[in-house]
């Protein structure tokens, strides 16, 4: 299964290579021959990346028509367009920065760059972040279903061990009424008051406890495998929290993995 930073990738080569045809015809509508150097100029002094057979990247592409926008492309497109170049940038640059993504931001990228390649007149490119939609849904849909079905078994397991704990108390206090009655009083109090705290205690702690997630899954949020209930890389615990063994000359830390800056003094 791709993580939502290569499911975005995807995204942005598809609408790298859909799009440029409209981008370079456009630029050289306006400025002919020299559409390239032009667009190089739209960068302030920083060279354009380009990928492979002359396309540029999505960075390129997005900066150039974001810039020249007024000059070019506001003649074949809208402003709700510029407002998906201006959103698809800055879902460039995070994943530039490696940012954490959810399935949400990689359909809300998918179905940006699905409406500008619309407006670009890419057909096969749209198509294909069509698919490429459909599969994230299919991925979130997926998890909730199986997180509703072991909600559901969950809470049947639950239940029937409420059941079974408010049997056994039941039949304990019977016995005890029936065998030792009123000859035995104090005991016979002592004996149900203790078996009521005792299996009432277990029905909360059962009707309180939360669905366990059982060996090693991906998280929802980041999508990297990890072996317990909680994240270490979405809610990374603190220094003081992390578990720290020491041995003769070595010490191991658990995730995640993170140095802390300490002062060395002289």
């Amino acid at each position: 299964m791709r993580s939502e930073h290569q499911r975005i990738g995807g995204a942005l080569d598809v609408l790298t290579r859909g799009i440029f045809p409209f981008f370079e015809r456009e630029l050289l509508a306006v400025y002919g021959s020299k559409w390239e150097e032009v667009a190089r100029a739209s960068f302030r002094g920083q060279s354009p990346s380009a990928a492979q057979n002359n396309l540029w990247d999505a960075h390129a592409i997005l900066t150039v028509m974001w810039e020249q926008w007024n000059a070019v492309f506001r003649y074949r497109m809208g402003m709700p367009e510029r407002s998906l170049v201006s959103e698809l940038r800055d879902f460039r640059n995070r994943w530039a920065h490696q940012a954490t993504f959810t399935e949400d931001d990689s359909y809300r990228v998918l179905d940006s760059a699905q409406r500008l390649l619309l407006a670009a007149g890419a057909v096969d490119e749209v198509e294909e972040i069509e698919d490429r939609k459909i599969e994230v849904l299919r991925s979130k849909l997926g998890r909730r279903v199986n997180e509703e079905q072991a909600r559901v078994r969950f809470n049947h397991v639950r239940l029937t061990d409420v059941v079974l704990y408010v049997i056994c108390g039941v039949a304990i206090i019977s016995t005890t009424f029936l065998m030792f009655g009123a000859k035995h009083l104090g005991p016979v109090l002592l004996i149900t008051a203790f078996t009521a705290f005792v299996f009432g205690y277990f029905i909360y702690q059962r009707m309180t406890a939360t669905s366990p997630v059982y060996g090693v899954h991906e998280c929802p949020k980041c999508s990297k495998v990890i072996y317990s209930e909680v994240c270490p890389y979405c809610d990374p615990p603190s220094r003081t929290s992390s578990s720290i063994i020491s041995g003769s000359g070595s010490s191991l830390r658990f995730p995640p993995f993170r140095d802390v800056p300490t002062e060395v003094k002289p």
